[in-house]
């Protein structure tokens, strides 16, 4: 069964160690199995936040002043986490350095995750939308959202991921790629698994050849940082130009 946990942090400031708020949902079989959100105290001593932030978020230092560090929520979330298939974020190149900047800041070692941006997800689905903003996004699917709540954006996060047919899709790579390698651990699945989808799509390898899913597979992967996926796709855009 897979499990795919959405994430959203809020920043104090923009040092991407100074995260205050984190939202989770967690996916389970094509269903939000749990929520959960948590405040906490930025690093040092001194609660700190810029106001600009503030008018964002809406989160003051004082609803901040009784909370925990966050390595004492650390278990909650790392808890969470465990056995994902695949994190998610719209934008997730925040939520993803701002999860390795505070846990780097306090010592805590992360294992090695799988990461898909509802963004990129949103722009694939749902291509003629004005933009694919969170807010946008969500009236188009008419999914509740108090912005910057990291709750409310964790879940929306989650729905645009089930709405999109990525649940199904990212399910299929991750079977596939356990199945090729007879590996039961997924830590290096989604992005390997679809360039090996897409060399199929391209060879006709069990499946019918398509080199428009092939294409589509290849750049996935790339955007994830697989090389071989980025070297496939540069060479099919040299033939067909």
């Amino acid at each position: 069964m897979q499990k795919v946990v959405a994430l959203d942090f809020e920043t104090a400031n923009y040092p991407r160690d100074s995260a205050i708020a984190l939202g989770v949902s967690i996916v389970q079989d094509n269903v939000i199995t749990e929520r959960k959100a948590w405040l906490f105290r930025p690093p040092g001593h001194s609660i700190y936040i810029r106001p600009d932030f503030i008018a964002i978020h809406g989160i003051r230092p004082a609803d901040l002043r009784d909370k925990p560090h966050f390595p004492e929520i650390w278990p909650e979330i790392e808890a969470c986490l465990e056995g994902a298939d695949l994190l998610i974020a719209h934008n997730v190149g925040f939520d993803r350095s701002v999860l390795y900047g505070v846990t780097q800041h306090y010592g805590i070692d992360l294992p090695r995750y799988n990461w898909q941006c509802t963004v990129n997800i949103a722009r694939t689905a749902w291509p003629h939308l004005p933009n694919h903003k969170l807010p946008t996004v969500c009236e188009h699917l008419g999914i509740e959202l108090k912005h910057h709540d990291p709750a409310s954006d964790a879940e929306a996060c989650a729905r645009i991921f089930l709405s999109s047919g990525s649940c199904a899709e990212t399910d299929a790579l991750v079977e596939y790629n356990r199945l090729y390698q007879g590996n039961q651990r997924t830590e290096h699945t989604v992005a390997a698994a679809q360039y090996r989808l897409g060399l199929r799509y391209c060879e006709g390898d069990g499946v019918a050849q398509n080199h428009a899913k092939a294409i589509n597979c290849f750049r996935k992967a790339a955007e994830q940082g697989h090389a071989e996926a980025r070297q496939h796709l540069e060479a099919l855009d040299r033939m067909t130009t």
